[in-house]
């Protein structure tokens, strides 16, 4: 009697797709065994793919051969691809059972190896299963491509995104609960004022879980603005497309994240230290007479501590910390609304801006052209199809309908622009309300977000105040007016007695945005 043990082998996308099953070959593989007078020392079942040998299972297989090599006769499965996909190692392996005397075959492609040209059918049944996995693999990367190109992003989520399905049942990415983590990691690193590592350990004690190089890659990766990146592929460059899932950051955030990590990479900018909460304006105040950016540090007097703002030698540029944060807390309060001024204020402003969306409101006639147009333009492509026309005379019309349907539509992008900055007004006049009190009950996180998003550059000082010259427009506006009506009573504020304090009218130019 002959002793043998089997293998039987499937990997997942197998099962689903055709039906194998490991209990269903070891089955075939018993009966088999019985109907031929064989004794089964032992089955090995593997859920793995057949790629290389490089499998758990089999691993144990061959050193269980090695170890009790006299006693195994033959080594069983049921057809060649269960052995292996790969041709070149398949020879290898078999080599390796040759020379301990055990046997290989399938039971439903049975080869006689001593005969030669048993050796050709062998030759075919291992190399099949290996073409038809690379076949497999070229369809599979084909068909992503196709989908990248599409701006469907279908691998794995990364963090920030959970995979899921469209109302067409197609994968897409889908924002999850991390997405706020991922926002404010680009948000921290695009102020240049911290440290990778340093962003990543304050994400981690809000809850963020992440690797370090993990973190890494969520800095550079395309996906989190909308776009797609495609790798090169044979004749086909790299590049990035839209994706059409909904975006976690701006194009414009993700990147001023990129400069700041590649001028830090150039040696351009150097990585920032640690701030100290005794001066949550360091990096921010510029020296009123070398324009250099002043330091900060703290000198010990006869009885006490001082600290400063200052500039290098020999400029004389200094400031006590106390009066600077005095000067700025009094600036900020310039700023400050109360709620009902914030409503009144916001109220004008939209007041303004629905005037001019009325204005812009597009009539039936408009959609009647759009759509006469887009007909025009069915038609033109069917004549072309049909052979009515030759290429260039339909590449010439399609040119000019397109020219004249892009004219119509962008007059409906810009009937939307000023419902949008209605709601853009209300979320940033609602941020301004005690803005001073905000500031001064924040953290130093919190303190420097709110000076770096009220001035673009840096700030300075003239005769102990804070200079507005690079101050946000629409926020020397807001100072102004506050100022104006200081002394009125708050209580008896209305729209007229408010609308002599603004500027010039509102409206899109960049004097107000």
């Amino acid at each position: 009697m002959k002793n043998v043990i089997l293998y039987v082998r499937v990997s997942t996308d197998e099962q689903a797709g055709r039906g194998y099953s490991l209990r269903d070959q070891e089955q075939k593989l018993i009966t088999y065994c019985q109907n031929n007078n064989f004794n089964v020392l032992r089955i090995f079942r593997e859920d793995y793919s057949a790629k290389t040998f490089k499998r758990p299972e089999f691993k144990k297989l061959l050193e269980f051969c090695k170890k009790n090599k006299k006693e195994i006769h033959q080594l069983l499965f049921i057809k060649w691809d269960r052995f292996s996909r790969n041709t070149a190692e398949s020879y290898q392996m078999i080599g390796v059972f040759n020379e301990l005397a055990i046997q290989v075959n399938a039971i439903e492609q049975p080869l006689d190896l001593s005969i030669p040209e048993q050796g050709l059918m062998l030759a075919v049944y291992l190399s099949m299963p290996e073409v038809e996995n690379q076949r497999r693999s070229l369809n599979v990367i084909s068909g992503m491509r196709r989908a990248f190109k599409e701006g469907r992003y279908v691998g794995y989520a990364p963090k920030g995104y959970d995979n899921g399905k469209d109302a067409a049942k197609k994968p897409i990415l889908i924002p999850n609960e991390d997405a706020r983590f991922v926002q404010e990691a680009f948000e921290l690193m695009a102020t240049g004022n911290y440290q990778r590592n340093e962003v990543f350990y304050k994400l981690k004690e809000k809850g963020f879980k992440s690797s370090k190089t993990a973190f890494a890659n969520i800095l550079n990766n395309h996906l989190y603005y909308g776009g797609v990146f495609i790798k090169a592929y044979k004749d086909e460059k790299e590049t990035i497309v839209n994706g059409i899932h909904e975006p976690i950051i701006t194009k414009a955030l993700f990147d001023k994240v990129q400069q700041v990590m590649n001028n830090r990479k150039r040696g351009k900018q150097k990585a920032p230290k640690v701030y100290n909460d005794n001066f949550p304006l360091k990096g921010f105040l510029h020296c009123p007479i070398c324009n250099k950016q002043m330091r900060a540090s703290t000198s010990k007097g006869r009885t006490q501590y001082y600290s400063y703002y200052h500039c290098v030698s020999p400029c004389k540029g200094r400031y006590t910390s106390e009066e600077v944060h005095q000067q700025v807390t009094a600036f900020l309060a310039d700023l400050s609304f109360d709620k009902q001024f914030q409503e009144l204020y916001f109220e004008i402003i939209k007041e303004k801006l629905l005037e001019d969306t009325n204005r812009k409101v597009l009539g039936p006639k408009h959609h009647e052209n759009v759509k006469s147009i887009e007909d025009k333009l069915v038609k033109v492509q069917d004549l072309y199809i049909d052979g009515g026309i030759d290429k260039s005379g339909y590449e010439s019309a399609k040119e000019r309908y397109e020219n004249l349907l892009a004219d119509l539509k962008s007059k409906e992008i810009s009937s939307e622009d000023n419902k949008k900055l209605i709601d853009l007004y209300s979320k940033a006049t609602k941020k301004f309300i005690n803005i001073d009190i905000q500031y001064n009950n924040s953290d130093l996180e919190q303190k420097r977000k709110i000076i770096g998003s009220i001035f673009e550059k840096n700030i300075q000082f003239e005769n102990k105040k804070v200079r507005t010259a690079n101050l946000n427009p629409i926020l020397s506006e807001i100072a102004s007016i506050n100022r104006g009506l200081q002394g009125k009573m708050k209580k008896g504020l209305t729209k007229k007695s408010v609308k002599p304090f603004l500027a010039p009218p509102l409206g899109l130019e960049p004097r107000t945005l």
